[in-house]
């Protein structure tokens, strides 16, 4: 699912998934940075196909900022949702990473929302290998990445985005990149970057710390 976050005239869209059926949702802390007394975070819809009318305002629950974790709710039913594994899947095992890449939101002149650029985007991809890494957000705080890295890079607005597995059962969250790296060959050089993804376990800690209902395998 998509939200935005308003400050004044400056929009911008993110990913998260819900993990029940009464509007409790997941995604990362950083979406939520840099935010003043002027920002609003609102449920746009299921965008593109479906924009939500009225806007709806987005209720935080838990925020843990050191394992960039946001777990919110919204005033919307959603008899579709994820179901969450605690495992941490092995190395060589194929998942999918998802989101909305590049996608561009503004109001014409007519207050009227227009979408640019806004698609689902899925990646197939694996896993390379369980990893821990701090990540620093640029204005001083680091945040530790606690999952696993993948091959396939995630792209600016993929953030808070579901890897899941071929069943569709969420394994974790897209979080940040690895640096750069460079591979040189015969003059040719490479930029090199994997994906990391914060495992659904510290998620599934904070849901029964708040006692939230969510569904692990099936089994509530």
């Amino acid at each position: 699912m998509a939200a935005t976050r308003k400050s004044g005239t400056s929009r911008s869209i993110w990913y998260w998934f819900f993990i029940n059926a009464n509007g409790y949702f997941v995604s990362v802390a950083h979406a939520f940075d840099n935010a003043d007394q002027n920002t609003k975070f609102l449920f746009w819809g299921r965008l593109p196909e479906q924009l939500q009318d009225p806007k709806v305002q987005i209720q935080e629950i838990v925020k843990n900022d050191d394992h960039d974790i946001f777990i919110g709710k919204i005033a919307v039913k959603s008899p579709t949702y994820f179901h969450l594994s605690k495992n941490i899947p092995g190395e060589g095992r194929s998942v999918c990473i998802s989101g909305y890449p590049l996608a561009q939101l503004s109001l014409n002149s007519q207050g009227i929302l227009e979408l640019g650029g806004v698609r689902r985007y899925f990646q197939p991809s694996f896993v390379l290998d369980r990893v821990t890494m701090n990540s620093d957000n640029g204005a001083g705080k680091i945040r530790k990445h606690d999952g696993f890295l993948l091959r396939d890079v995630g792209l600016f607005g993929m953030s808070g985005g579901p890897v899941f597995d071929k069943s569709g059962v969420v394994l974790g969250i897209q979080g940040s990149v690895t640096k750069p790296r460079e591979s040189k060959n015969a003059g040719r050089t490479i930029s090199v970057e994997n994906a990391l993804a914060i495992r659904t376990g510290v998620i599934i800690d904070l849901l029964k710390e708040k006692r939230i209902r969510f569904n692990l395998l099936g089994r509530f």
